[in-house]
């Protein structure tokens, strides 16, 4: 570590406890450890970016707390009251807060709610406690606004300009006579969805400008497949080259939409024997562009951006009882619900430790739980004996526990730990030494370490028995739902040949698709499965291939369009006779036509995968 992370490190570790200081100063040192909940939650939130609506962000996150303020309130007053509140609160908490592409971000909100259980506070305290609530929200918002302010601008435009840097790429490699992939350009398309359909799918991360953005790098991503796969004219090639740098030059502010435009018809104009896709993709670049520059994106007729996209994607995707995130809703609320039962209804007060072990150990998949379930063992034994050394070194009296508390959380801020055992050994520590501080006559050691111990325990035996769900299972359920999703795409180029495409669906379909790419791409890097990372490479060609369709068929004529209709109709199984159909077709729309008959032909392929990857299941 050189001098200047050291430095940075110990400011940023000192303006922690300055914030901590400041806080409980104002609202009391029983609401200490909201202002700590306010740290946790502020900084796992700079992962997101709240910057688009911050006001209705905002909102949704102060619903969040003030349920945590009040919810643990209530649960408190009746043990049998507190099954109903604390199951509701949990289970509801991680549903909507576990995100297939996201760190989930149920933890910070449980292990708050967890902080207001264990330091209670009287009717009469709990405005005071619910203002903190509430002042902790706009501080978090306020800070993600700060630093977020322009993010999602800005990634697009990078993401655009490596897109463009990349169809560069496969064009010098298809004038030099190389091997040409789509990988590179699949990766940056897939990347740039993702960060667009989480905000789709969270709902209050929405903006206006998220569709043609995604249109836009769709286009793009025809086009390069186009130049790696289809287009071989050099003197067409070195244009599409040259038009790319032209765009990059526009997204680095150093070219005039007007300017890019004009050079882009002149491109359509000189090249009117290139491929389909690539015609059809420069003039869809074109629009975008525009409706990114006027900001007349996403409006219905009457001028107003439609809700129904948003609530398709939230209604479509968040709410389904066969997904990972509701086993392991049911799986975190059901143990968290009976610790806090036996706590209460028992009065054992040291029981409150396990509600933050289950917090810690509880996990969304079977995978990895005995390894994380072990190292928090080897990780608490090792951080009670340290803590008992320490006291035994500098007493147990509240003053010396406070600087030795300080000395313990600086370094961990400056080694900041990854491994999973090393964190947790510095997570016991100063859980012992500000219980200890509380209540520097009670023995809490041994108790405290058999509850945690114990609830390890549990924990692991109930990720393996309620509800176990593993990455097997996930990735055969994401694979069903990606085949359908190819058939419903079959459907609305249809549709689209027709003129009747539901725009909206077409999206949907897109942004869903993505999302669960890139969950299996994950899914697969933790527990590799062959049969699943060949269905995954074929269904994403698949895909990108549906989006060039449907750029190139916008340049054929209406005969040629109910044909190819008819075509991408017969993936239920009916057989076409292909002669006929290329009959008195030129040579552009022929190839519209065989590329319609091999995407139909590539649906039937994945399918017979997906049927060998469940057999060897």
């Amino acid at each position: 570590m050189d001098a200047k992370t050291l430095i940075n490190k110990s400011l940023f570790f000192l303006a922690l406890c300055l914030f901590v200081g400041i806080f409980t100063a104002i609202f009391g040192q029983k609401n200490s450890l909201v202002g700590v909940f306010v740290v946790i939650i502020a900084l796992m939130m700079l992962g997101r970016d709240l910057s688009v609506r911050p006001l209705s962000n905002l909102m949704s996150l102060m619903m969040f707390t003030l349920a945590m303020g009040f919810g643990a309130f209530i649960s408190l007053m009746n043990p049998f009251l507190g099954i109903v509140v604390n199951f509701s609160f949990v289970f509801l908490t991680t549903f909507i807060t576990m995100h297939d592409m996201k760190s989930p971000m149920h933890f910070p909100f449980l292990l708050g709610y967890a902080f207001m259980m264990s330091m209670p506070v009287t009717l009469e305290e709990l405005p005071i406690r619910i203002l903190a609530l509430m002042v902790g929200s706009i501080l978090t918002v306020g800070l993600n606004v700060l630093l977020n302010r322009n993010k999602m601008e800005r990634t697009c435009h990078n993401a655009i300009v490596s897109m463009c840097d990349a169809i560069g790429k496969e064009c010098d490699k298809v004038l030099s006579g190389s091997i040409t992939t789509t990988d590179e350009l699949d990766k940056v398309c897939s990347n740039v969805n993702s960060t667009v359909y989480d905000r789709l799918k969270d709902g209050f991360f929405i903006n206006p400008k998220d569709r043609p953005v995604m249109d836009l790098v769709a286009s793009l991503q025809s086009l390069g497949r186009s130049i790696c796969l289809r287009e071989r004219d050099p003197s067409i090639i070195k244009e599409v080259a040259s038009l790319m740098d032209d765009l990059a030059s526009y997204e680095n502010d150093s070219m005039s939409l007007d300017e890019f435009c004009s050079r882009a018809d002149g491109f359509l104009q000189r090249n009117h024997d290139a491929d389909l896709a690539i015609l059809a993709s420069v003039k869809a670049i074109m629009l975008e562009l525009t409706a990114l520059e006027n900001s007349e994106d996403m409006v219905d007729e009457d001028g107003e951006v439609p809700r129904a996209f948003k609530f398709r994607t939230i209604m479509k995707e968040n709410l389904r009882t066969d997904s990972v995130r509701f086993t392991f809703a049911v799986r975190m609320a059901t143990l968290f619900t009976v610790w806090a039962f036996i706590w209460q209804y028992w009065e054992l007060e040291n029981a409150k430790w396990l509600l933050f072990t289950t917090v810690a150990i509880v996990q969304p998949y079977v995978e990895g739980s005995w390894t994380k379930s072990s190292m928090r063992i080897v990780g608490t034994l090792v951080g009670a004996c340290i803590f008992i050394a320490l006291v035994s070194l500098f007493g147990g009296t509240a003053e010396s526990l406070a600087i030795v508390t300080l000395m313990i959380s600086y370094i961990y801020t400056v080694v900041d730990p990854k491994r999973y055992d090393l964190m947790m050994i510095f997570v016991t520590l100063m859980a012992l030494l500000a219980a200890s501080m509380a209540d520097p006559s009670e023995p809490v050691v041994l108790e405290r370490v058999l509850y945690i111990l114990a609830g390890v325990v549990l924990a692991t035996l109930a990720n393996h028995v309620l509800l176990p769900y593993h990455i097997r299972d996930e990735n055969l359920k994401l694979s069903a739902r990606y085949l359908e999703i190819s058939s419903r795409q079959l459907d609305n180029l249809a549709k689209a040949a027709k003129g009747d495409m539901d725009c909206t669906e077409d999206r949907f379909l897109r942004l869903t698709a993505n999302n669960i790419s890139a969950k299996i791409q994950v899914n697969v890097g933790r527990d590799s499965d062959p049969q699943v990372e060949k269905l995954l490479a074929a269904q994403n060609a698949f895909m990108a291939g549906c989006v060039m369709l449907s750029n190139s068929m916008m340049d054929v004529d209406q005969e040629c369009k109910d044909r190819f209709a008819e075509i991408v109709s017969t993936h239920d199984g009916r057989e076409i006779d292909m002669e006929s159909m290329l009959h008195n077709m030129d040579d552009k729309e022929s190839d519209l036509l065989m590329m319609g008959q091999d995407a139909v032909r590539a649906y039937r392929e994945n399918r017979s995968l997906y049927v060998d990857a469940v057999v060897r299941f």
